[in-house]
């Protein structure tokens, strides 16, 4: 599952259009500096409508390299939204007998959710889209790392809003805040109970964020969790008039209650130097007075 040299890796879009080619050329361009092979998807150009070619011709890619036993990572060249169009009608025989490494985030959080269902690690991480906003060489590198395998460790600026905790351990799951929402109560949702739990979102209006949090909390999803990991909330619009309240303040609002960690500001989201997490495994955070240390051990499987 984790890449050695030469391994072959998969290009597809999963949901959203690209304009043209430059951000494929970049992605190939990266996997060659890392020894990698590319491969990518037939339709992985193609445009219909706001989706990267018609529902069929996405999942007749992702079902392709799914089947590939030479792919060892598939990696969604952009995010955006379709992937929720298609994942039901994904067949995971040869995935479970051979399982592949997915690497993306955003929209591909519905992705991710079906593959921990199945019990495998996903790679939430930057994704080729990203490539033109020169990501730094330290972001690069901790990727690099972890699609072999290999630890994740980094730290963080702790947070004001933080609340109150020395070090918290469990299997980590979650993604974007939207998507999470979305699958609610259907065949995608995740359990979160014993587990740390991650979200991140771009552009939402903070009533729709406060809604959200809602409807986690209504949910059950805060029941019996272990922490709370709070990423980048970006590009929020103005709200008018003011709804009074930050997204901080909206999330430990809803969180008020429960005996629960919630750390925030992980460099992880719609963030050019977006750091990789390895959704569905071991995760330790730690106080260290002004950072937050994060970490995920090796695997090897």
């Amino acid at each position: 599952m984790f890449l050695q040299e030469n391994d072959w890796v998969a290009l597809v879009s999963p949901a959203g259009f690209l304009p043209d080619d430059t951000v494929v050329k970049h992605a190939v361009k990266l996997l060659k500096k890392w020894h990698l092979r590319a491969y990518v998807a037939p339709h992985a150009l193609e445009r219909y409508g706001h989706f990267a070619g018609t529902d069929t011709q996405r999942l007749s890619d992702l079902q392709e390299v799914f089947d590939n036993p030479e792919i060892k990572m598939i990696w969604a060249l952009r995010g955006g939204y379709g992937s929720i169009r298609i994942v039901d009608k994904l067949d995971f025989t040869h995935f479970n007998k051979q399982p592949k490494l997915l690497v993306g985030f955003s929209d591909i959080t519905i992705l991710h959710n079906k593959i921990q269902l199945q019990n495998h690690y996903g790679l939430h991480a930057f994704m080729p889209v990203q490539l033109k906003d020169k990501i730094s060489k330290e972001v690069v590198k901790q990727t690099k790392r972890a699609i072999r395998g290999n630890e994740i460790l980094y730290r963080f600026k702790k947070s004001a809003y933080n609340t109150d905790f020395k070090q918290v351990e469990g299997v980590v799951t979650g993604g974007n805040l939207a998507n999470l929402y979305s699958v609610l109560g259907t065949n995608l949702d995740i359990d979160t109970q014993q587990k740390i739990l991650f979200i991140e979102d771009v552009g939402e209006q903070l009533y729709q964020i406060d809604r959200m949090m809602i409807a986690l909390k209504k949910a059950g999803k805060f029941n019996k969790l272990k922490a709370l990991l709070v990423g980048q909330f970006t590009d929020i619009p103005d709200n008018k008039p003011s709804f009074a309240k930050s997204y901080q303040q909206i999330i430990l609002e809803h969180t008020r209650k429960f005996d629960f960690p919630v750390i925030f500001d992980a460099p992880i989201g719609h963030i050019t130097n977006n750091y990789p997490l390895m959704l569905g495994h071991q995760l330790l955070l730690k106080d260290e007075n002004n950072r937050i240390l994060l970490r995920q051990p090796a695997l090897k499987v």
